[in-house]
């Protein structure tokens, strides 16, 4: 376990690897500017209203997603554990008030793949995850694909 994992080596986890037309600085912004991430952090089906976000070691986070057709309302938030300007976003993820201790961690790590392409790595500790899963894995998926529709200026999903 490294000083930013909260949860046990043997935790269930899955990872999602995409790769966007976009250089490291604009993916990095779009993934720490409040503004940013308002336009495209959920999946479809799904909007996000209030959101705050304090992008530092420490710093805490918090955004209210609602599920359109009925209503539902998913308090999301969590803890900044690395900060690494336009390689590395290290944070909790889940109840805006857990501890850190134990709670799901969110790994980026942004990685240039020449011209103005980058690579992004999601690796997500503490839930089990595959595709068709109708649940975390599936979420975090649509959510990557606003986010890719985002930095290419296309309407969201």
């Amino acid at each position: 376990m490294t000083s930013t994992d909260t949860t046990t080596a043997d935790a269930p986890q899955f990872s999602i690897t995409r790769v966007f037309d976009a250089p490291r600085e604009l993916v990095w912004a779009a993934w720490t500017e409040e503004a940013e991430l308002a336009r495209w952090l959920h999946p479809m089906g799904v909007s996000v209203g209030s959101v705050s976000f304090d992008v530092r070691v420490g710093g805490r986070y918090r955004y209210t997603m609602t599920n359109d057709e009925t209503g539902e309302q998913f308090p999301t938030g969590g803890e900044y554990l690395e900060v690494s300007p336009i390689d590395r976003l290290v944070f909790t993820w889940g109840d805006p008030d857990a501890v850190v201790e134990g709670t799901p961690v969110i790994a980026l790590t942004l990685t240039p793949q020449g011209g103005e392409r980058t690579e992004l790595l999601f690796h997500l500790r503490g839930f089990e995850g595959k595709p068709g899963d109708g649940f975390v894995y599936d979420g975090w998926d649509e959510a990557l694909t606003n986010f890719a529709r985002h930095l290419a200026g296309e309407k969201l999903g």
